[in-house]
């Protein structure tokens, strides 16, 4: 039957390769000046963010590499590797996006991961409501997609 399928969709042309923000991850990390410990850290954190934003629909329109760039920069700024704006210029150097648009990427995609952790936090109060407020504040970024709660 597989066999079949791929009859089918050889005929019809179709091309069912998909590009998506995971295939750009390590190009970009690979033209960063980032410390090698840390590589692993960002990626994982890169990887969340994608997946945080296959959940909303707003980075539907968004190119994979945009996504992808929002990411790392969001993720490099997340654990504070950063010195101002200079990897966000570096960034969109890398990847030839316009420096404004990736950085309203990478605010929205913070956004989300704001929103996310409030409903976490929320979930976590109405299902453990004896842990006081500033136990909940420690909340930290998922560092695994399988962290996620959706």
């Amino acid at each position: 039957l597989q066999e079949w399928e791929l009859v089918v969709l050889g005929k019809l042309k179709w091309n069912l390769a998909a590009v998506t923000p995971h295939d750009f991850i390590e190009h970009i990390l690979r033209k960063l000046p980032l410390p090698k410990d840390k590589l692993l850290l960002i990626r994982k954190h890169a990887q969340t963010f994608i997946a945080l934003c296959a959940t909303d629909f707003n980075f539907a329109l968004y190119p994979p590499s945009m996504i992808a760039t929002g990411s790392v920069g969001a993720a490099i700024c997340g654990l504070q590797l950063n010195d101002g704006d200079r990897f966000t210029d570096l960034l969109a150097k890398i990847t030839n996006i316009d420096v404004d648009c990736l950085k309203a990427c990478q605010e929205q995609i913070e956004a989300v991961l704001v929103n996310s952790l409030r409903q976490v936090r929320r979930q976590q109060q109405q299902s453990n409501p004896s842990k006081t407020v500033d136990e909940l504040d420690q909340a930290s970024t998922p560092t695994d997609v399988r962290d996620i709660d959706l």
